[in-house]
């Protein structure tokens, strides 16, 4: 291992990983990496955002016919 920054020790065969020398906890440098993964993770968010906006518009669209059902009962 070899100092690369203060406070940071770089580990020896990993070009990404390196060592906090306070804590000795791993911390990654990919920063393409973590990148990707917040594009990802919003993706993933956004398609949940979408599949709730669906099943609240097929509740709404279920209370809505019940209405109209109720209300084509009562005019016959």
């Amino acid at each position: 291992m070899t100092e690369i920054a203060k406070g940071v020790i770089n580990i020896e065969g990993e070009k990404d990983l390196v060592r906090d020398r306070n804590s000795k906890a791993l911390l990654s440098r990919n920063h393409e990496g973590l990148k990707a993964y917040k594009i990802k993770r919003n993706a993933s968010l956004k398609i949940l955002e979408y599949e709730n906006d669906i099943n609240t518009l097929k509740k709404e669209l279920v209370d809505i016919k019940q209405t109209l059902e109720i209300l084509v009962n009562k005019i016959t």
